[in-house]
């Protein structure tokens, strides 16, 4: 029973179903394991072996109580009474598992994007404007990330009660997709006085998702006049979410978006570093020192603490 019970685990795992799902049948897997011990139990006791009949039962009912938690936990929205596992994680320092990142190169832990790394102080939030055919281009994408299950809908492993409890502190809904998804593919191409985007799990199969039409506080307009301008990484964000209803979640259906951010240099530097290159050192030092002086409010896109200083 054991072994056919260990071979069951060890097939799930190769399954790519809801955490939700799978956490429910391994709950269903300690039941059963759990009736057998009380089999064995009962056995030992008929035949006479009182202390070890005693001991695996013993063992059956604190197993019993575990899986009574869990059931309660994955299956219920109530709080089991004289639950002990807060107090057993406190005891033994037990951390929530860190989600995995798949599908794009880290460093120390963070996610980078394919196409570079960007100084984080040389980037902004930008903003799509999307036709109704780019609107229709992300929701094909958002399907295409889905077969290729980069995309998952699962609200991040959770179940209603911890996303009530999340809507509830917050006053936000809880979007099924998570904190977004970052796209493998995306690229940004001038066309015309226009910064469009496109972007696609591959450069194959990549799709126009919209054009840049603010960056920071400032329009596209009036950057692109004194700044070089980078797509530094694109996200699929939104899709289907919950909010808190009277007495239960509610889903309601929403359409994906694509987030982008933009990463920044001024044409200034771009001129000098070519001119850096024809010069002898001692223009360069000269050039270095000259820039480095010079400081005002222009030297970057407006932030939302930048612009208190206008």
């Amino acid at each position: 029973m054991l072994s056919f019970l260990d071979m069951v685990n060890h097939y799930l795992g190769y399954i790519n179903v809801n955490a939700k799902i799978k956490n429910r049948v391994y709950v269903i897997l300690g039941a059963l394991g759990d009736l057998y011990l009380f089999y064995i139990a009962i056995r030992y006791l008929q035949n006479g072996h009182l202390f070890w009949g005693l001991l695996i039962l013993l063992v059956a009912l604190l197993l019993l109580y575990f899986v009574y938690l869990n059931g309660m936990y994955y299956f219920t929205e109530k709080k089991a009474p004289f639950d002990i596992s807060p107090k057993i994680e406190k005891w033994l320092h037990i951390k929530p598992k860190e989600e995995e990142t798949t599908g794009h190169q880290t460093i120390h832990g963070r996610n980078i994007p394919a196409n570079g790394y960007f100084d984080e102080k040389k980037i902004l939030p930008g903003k799509l404007a999307s036709t109704p055919s780019d609107v229709q281009n992300i929701q094909n994408l958002a399907t295409q990330l889905q077969q290729a299950r980069l995309l998952k809908l699962d609200y991040s492993g959770l179940g209603d009660r911890e996303i009530m409890e999340q809507t509830t502190k917050t006053g936000k809904p809880v979007y099924a997709s998570g904190p977004g998804t970052l796209i493998p593919y995306f690229e940004m191409q001038p066309e015309g006085n226009q910064l469009v985007v496109y972007a696609g799990i591959n450069q194959a199969d990549k799709q126009r998702v919209g054009t840049v039409s603010t960056v920071g506080l400032q329009s596209v307009a009036d950057v692109r006049d004194q700044f070089e301008l980078y797509l530094a990484n694109a996200t699929l964000v939104g899709g289907p979410f919950k909010v808190l209803g009277r007495t239960s979640m509610i889903e309601q259906a929403n359409d994906f978006e694509v987030a982008v951010q933009l990463a920044y240099k001024h044409q200034r530097d771009c001129a000098t570093g070519d001119r850096k290159s024809t010069t002898g050192e001692g223009r360069r030092r000269a050039r270095y020192s000259t820039d480095s002086t010079e400081s005002s409010a222009t030297d970057e896109p407006m932030t939302r603490t930048s612009r208190y200083h206008h």
